[in-house]
């Protein structure tokens, strides 16, 4: 019974976290010395709570923040600021269109 119930779980913990779209799977982050010739998009912000842990809402709100970046239009980021507390995580950053 157990083995029955750990095989229903696991495809519903694994979707705890956010999807990238293909657009954000070609996001990168940066360093904010890289951005000079780069054009600013505009802040954005990535925040989970929902997840299993600490490291999935990490990895499930820069998802987040990558996907906001594809959708203004842009190909990276430099994170600002991130904050991880038991009841989750926030990841801050500026989104850039760079060459």
């Amino acid at each position: 019974m157990k083995r029955v119930l750990m095989i229903g779980v696991l495809p519903l913990l694994s979707a705890c976290v956010a999807e990238l779209s293909p657009e954000a799977q070609l996001v990168r982050q940066v360093s904010i010395h890289s951005v000079s010739d780069c054009r600013f998009l505009g802040p954005v912000s990535g925040s989970e709570s929902w997840g299993m842990g600490t490291t999935q809402d990490a990895e499930s709100a820069l998802n987040k923040l990558r996907n906001k970046v594809a959708a203004l239009g842009g190909n990276a980021f430099v994170q600002t600021n991130s904050s991880t507390r038991g009841d989750g995580t926030v990841i801050q950053g500026d989104a850039y269109f760079c060459r």
